[in-house]
């Protein structure tokens, strides 16, 4: 696939309603310990999610350098997720207190760092495309900051011994960053309609 194909592909993904349903009573009864966690660290940041079909649960991998506390896999394909989630709400509770300080970061602005942490934990060679989300996306996803990276993977543990990966970081300022992987063994059409399988799936509240 040429590069220029690639990019409409990005692009197309970017402008899915993807991650994007409230939860039902009817869905959270049947939740897993795991995933009632995930929801309620979710809930902190003002965000909801939502299991999707056709997923199956599965333990993240991580190490010291990743922080996945939760996961989905598709049956019988070569295709997982993982998500993280940074909440803010603390660090942004100091930096108001200390703000004026000369060493002060503000940590509405660290979304980048998050994003290439992952990267560089689960990659040798560093993201080969990245785009930010256009804002009537990041206005529909309630969210300040959207962006997309995808990047070939290492050949390890960590990685599962997948190929490719779509990295999706979006943020709603002093609340929370939350972090969703796609790793796949393709990166044509096939990859990207198995992410659309994701929609109706995860997003911050209005």
């Amino acid at each position: 696939m040429d590069l220029k194909k690639f990019k409409k592909l990005i692009l197309v993904i970017a402008c899915l309603p993807a991650f994007t349903l409230h939860v039902s009573a009817q869905n959270s009864q049947n939740d897993s310990q795991q995933l009632k966690k995930f929801k309620e660290h979710l809930a902190s940041i003002d965000a909801s999610f939502v299991l999707p079909e056709g997923f199956t649960e599965v333990k993240p991998e991580n190490s010291d350098k990743t922080a996945y506390e939760y996961a989905l896999t598709m049956p019988n394909d070569d295709f997982e997720i993982r998500f993280q989630v940074n909440d803010l709400k603390r660090e942004w509770k100091k930096f108001q207190r200390g703000k004026s300080g000369a060493n002060t970061i503000n940590p509405d602005s660290l979304y980048s760092k998050i994003a290439m942490d992952q990267v560089n934990s689960l990659s040798d060679q560093g993201p080969s495309f990245n785009r930010p989300f256009p804002a009537r996306i990041m206005q529909f996803y309630n969210v300040d900051i959207g962006h997309s990276y995808f990047f070939s993977l290492a050949n390890n543990d960590l990685t599962k011994h997948y190929q490719y990966a779509l990295l999706v970081v979006i943020q709603k300022n002093h609340y929370g960053t939350i972090s969703v992987v796609c790793l796949s063994n393709e990166k044509g059409p096939e990859f990207f309609k198995k992410i659309n399988k994701l929609r109706n799936c995860l997003k911050f509240n209005g």
